[in-house]
This record gives C-alpha cells, structure tokens and sequence, in this order.
C-alpha cells in the first residue's frame, strides 16, 4: 500500500469508466448524485452502496395495522419548514408532509419517580426550576451565537469550550435538578449519546446549525419535529434513484480500499469488484472510514477526526393500536422522562426517554419511543422479551393498561445495523474540536465528502444530507463541468445557504409568521418583571446546596 501522500501514476492499460463514484445511497450520496445528473445528464455516475437498500439512516417498514398494514419510519422521520433544502427537495420529488400531532396534555418525569402533566410548552417544574430553565437556554443562547457552525474553532472562546463537556456546562450553570434531567434528556434524544460525551464546543456549534436549541428540541411549527413525510422518509432516497437510474445504483457494494493517482480514483468493494472514475465522493459517517484503506493515505487530520468521531447509541421503537385511545384521553402522546424506577437489575432506570403520537396521516394510531445514550447500552445487555415487557410497562404508567392492547410492536437497535452502527448521528467528544474544524468538509484529491455530519445547515438531520450533497456535487462540479454551475451552486460552495433562509416554494406570507421569539422567551417576559424577588431570592439559593431538592 502507497504510504506517502503524493499521489502516484495513473497505471498503464487504466481505463475511467464513470465520471464520478459516489460511495453511499443515503440521502446525502443520492442527493450529490442526483444533482451532478441535473446539472449535466451526461455525466457518467455510480452510486456504490454497502446495504441491501438505499436510504442510510432512514428506513420505512410495514406494519400491522388497524386497517391491515401501514408504514411507520422506523429511522429518521422529521422534517420542519425551518430546514429549507430538505423541504425544497421534498417539493421537488412531490412528497407531502403531515403535521406532528401535538394538542392535548403532555407528560413529564423529570427530577425524581414522580409524573405529572402539562399543557403548553412550558414543562411543569416548580417556579425555581423554570426560572433556572430559563436562564439556562438564554445562556446557551448567547454563547452558540458566538460559534459558527462552519468554523467552530474560529470562536475566540474555542479551545475553553472545547476542554470541558456539554454536562459540565449544564452543571455549572443550571441549578435544580428538573431543568438539569430536562436538558439531559433533550440531548440523549438528539444525539443518542450522554451530556458527559458531548465537546461543548461541538454541541454549541449543532445547536447554531438547526438556529437555536428551542428549534432542536420542539415539535411545533418551524421547528425539527413539526411534520413527517407521508409514505415515509425513506421514499426520499426511493424517488432520487429512480430519477438517477437504478442501473446507476449497485447494492450490496461495501467499499474497502480507496486508491488515487494524478489521474484518477479507483474503488474496490468487497465483492472484489473495481469502479474507476475522475472524481469520488464519499455520503458515509466519517467514522466508517476507518473500515476502509487509502492509497496514499487519508491526511492526518481526516484520520485523526475519523478515530475520535463516533455515533450514538439508538433504538427506535414502533407500537401499533386498533384506536389512538391517549387522544381519547385528553395527552398529545408526547412524554419526555429520566426513565424512572425499575426493578430489572443492572438498569439504572426505565427504558425510554421520550415518547411521541407517531399516528400516520390517515390516522393509522401509533406510539414511538426511544431508547438512546448509556441507557440504551444497559438495557440491550436484557433480552428482547425483558426489554420489550419494561417499554411497555413504562409507557402503561403514563397512558395505562390499553398500551398492552397493541397490535403490532417493532424494535429496531441502529446499533445492530450493517453499515450504520449507530445513530442518530456522530458527536465529537471533549478536546476534539481542532481536528473536526480542519478536515470535517476538506476534500482528499480527488475524494470529496458528503454526509449530513459535513453540514453546515442542520447537521444531523436530513436537511443536513441534502445541503452536504448539494455542497459536494458542487466541489465535484467545479472541477469536472465549471460552466455548468450557477448561482446556488456558488452559495452552496461558500456556505452561504443559512438554516434561517425560507425554503423554496413556501409562501413568503406563511414564513413571516414564523415566531421571531422563543416560546420560553415569550412566556417568561410576562413573568420576569412578577418574579424579580423570586429570581433574587433564588440566585442566593444557588449557592447552597438545597436547590438540587426541586
């Protein structure tokens, strides 16, 4: 294998069968490939794809229903119109959305065993907790805002951010235990990982990417959970392949030796086959490219950042029912939770940490949950039935004993699953940032990366697969056709498509309406001026030890 970084000769008797490989058929690879084909149908493209279907991290499975059968997305599945090139894309492949079911009371354990209900937005804690809430987000607020999602490092306050963890930051500044357990849960949901494995600077800089953490964490209008797609998420990557050709799209084709020369990129897969072509980009997690071996070798930083990178741990869990009897009882479904108290050895708590309505757009009822973070990790030691028994359990000591009615129940641990082994995405841990901000994006040669990790728009989401395969395919176009690219394909290449932007085809009356203030902002300007004492009184408080009581 080629050590040195020089790249060597193209061999002689080479021949450049495809103008670009794409290593990936998730959303990110087959949005690269698909606009490399509008810009240029001529452009000879492969899609090399490691598992038995297209769609990455978003899977759509049938079944059981109250009708017959149904399909419930049992990967990634929201989308919002805060995310503009997810949406535009939508449009365009004439998918439609359907909103998150929300009305109705929400339940909470947070702080210790107890459950308790809600309406609103606003979590019932005690008025400390939510003064401490409050001030916490606030604070989160304005130090994101001094982190730039495409250049994290470049924060004056980078390298102190980037020593400590997202949970000594929350320790540090949050002060009663229900808006630490709501902060912590928030974050195992997103991330699938625990607050004590997140960077801070990382984690300010995901939340600068999706516009602020009230966006990350709710599911109202022009947030990340407002609506699913109708027929599933996985149809996205279904109907890009149709349009790129499936003879373009070859399965089964896990790549594991990448080799450049001056003129050229050669792949090999498992199977022994070689793809040749100009230019190649790669749709995968960064940390699966430690699965593969480069001739000449990755660059320091890229392998650096590939060993340090991981994903996190996630189950998603799918029930089906004969009626939505929760709405019947006045919840929304939705219930976020510490976990609580179990009884099953060498679990820490319950397993789920957050629920939510999943009820298809005719009404199909469903609930979903997630197992996620250390939690999860501990609860795939029991077995299915064991695990399966304490899902139920936990969701019946919220909506009671017609959760056990189910007609159909699916587990699926992202973890167990070839070629992904994690989900929701990867997170950078303490002390990692240089190495993300100098080669997350940096092409190798010839070999160029995509993948919603390298988004600077909602990384993480498929917003942030769509934007990397457009920012991608433009890197590729440049080089390959530059008189084909326009406009938008320059704004892709400088970054300059912010997450705030309205997505294409959305009324610009519609997006005006947009909230220009948080709901916690505004629900709190209404009781700041009541609360000051409070908020004096309990800024004493935080010096002592009590305040861990609410």
């Amino acid at each position: 294998m080629v050590t040195d970084k020089a790249l060597v000769p193209m061999a002689e008797g080479s021949e450049i069968k495809y103008d670009v490989i794409v290593i990936g058929g998730g959303i990110s690879g087959l949005t690269t490939a698909f606009h490399l084909k509008k810009r240029d149908p001529k452009l000879r493209i492969i899609v090399l794809e490691a598992k038995d279907r297209v769609g990455g991290r978003t899977q759509t499975i049938s079944l059981k229903s109250k009708d017959g059968t149904d399909k419930w997305d049992i990967g990634g599945q929201w989308v919002g119109r805060c995310q503009p090139h997810i949406m535009s894309l939508l449009l365009e492949l004439g998918l439609e959305t359907h909103p998150q079911y929300t009305k109705g009371k929400k339940i909470q354990q947070l702080s210790g065993p107890n459950i308790s209900t809600f309406s609103g937005d606003l979590p019932s804690l005690s008025i400390f907790a939510l003064i401490d809430l409050h001030h916490f987000i606030s604070k989160v607020e304005s130090c994101r805002k001094l982190v730039k999602s495409d250049d994290p490092y470049a924060c004056p306050l980078a390298e102190e951010w980037d020593s400590i963890s997202a949970e000594h930051f929350i320790q540090e500044n949050c002060f009663t235990q229900g808006a630490i357990d709501a902060v912590n849960i928030a974050n195992r949901t997103i991330f699938g990982t625990e607050s004590s494995q997140l960077s801070c600077l990382f984690w300010f800089a995901y939340i600068s990417a999706a516009d602020g953490i009230i966006k990350l964490c709710e599911a109202k209008e022009f947030t990340a959970q407002e609506s699913t797609i109708k027929g599933g998420a996985q149809k996205i990557s279904e109907l890009l392949a149709e349009r790129i050709g499936h003879k373009n799209i070859l399965l089964q084709q896990p790549v594991v030796h990448i080799e450049q020369t001056c003129k050229d990129v050669k792949v090999t897969t498992k199977t022994g086959e070689t793809y040749i072509a100009k230019y190649a980009v790669s749709a995968m997690p960064p940390p699966l490219l430690d699965f593969i071996t480069f001739s000449p070798s990755l660059p320091e930083f890229k392998r650096e950042m590939c060993k340090r990178m991981t994903l996190g741990n996630y189950t998603k869990i799918i029930i089906t029912y004969q009626e939505a009897f929760w709405r019947k009882a006045g919840f929304s479904g939705e219930v976020i939770t510490n976990g609580g108290i179990t009884a099953v050895p060498n679990c820490s708590s319950g397993p789920l940490c957050i629920i939510y309505d999943a009820s298809l757009y005719n009404n199909s009822p469903a609930l979903l949950g997630f197992i996620a973070g250390d939690v999860k990790v501990e609860w795939t030691q029991q077995s299915p039935e064991t695990r399966k028994r304490a899902v139920l359990d936990q969701a019946a000591d919220y909506f009671g004993k017609e959760v056990y009615s189910y007609i159909d129940y699916f587990e699926k641990d992202w973890n167990q699953e070839p070629y992904s082994h994690g989900a929701p995405v990867c997170i950078m841990p303490v002390g990692s940032m240089p190495v993300f901000s100098k080669a997350i994006r940096q092409p190798f040669e010839r070999l160029h990366f995509a993948g919603t990790e390298t988004a600077t728009s909602w990384c993480g989401y498929m917003n942030g697969a769509v934007q990397a395969g457009l920012r991608a395919a433009a890197e590729v176009l440049e080089k390959l056709r530059p008189e084909v690219l326009i406009s938008e394909d320059y704004g892709a290449l400088q970054g300059s498509t912010l997450a705030t932007r309205p997505a294409q085809g959305l009324s610009k009356q519609r997006w005006l309406k947009q909230p220009r203030r948080s709901f916690i902002g505004a629900s709190f300007l209404k009781w700041t001026i009541g609360f000051g004492i409070m908020v004096g009184i309990f800024m004493m408080a935080k010096k002592t030890k009590f305040y861990r009581s609410f």
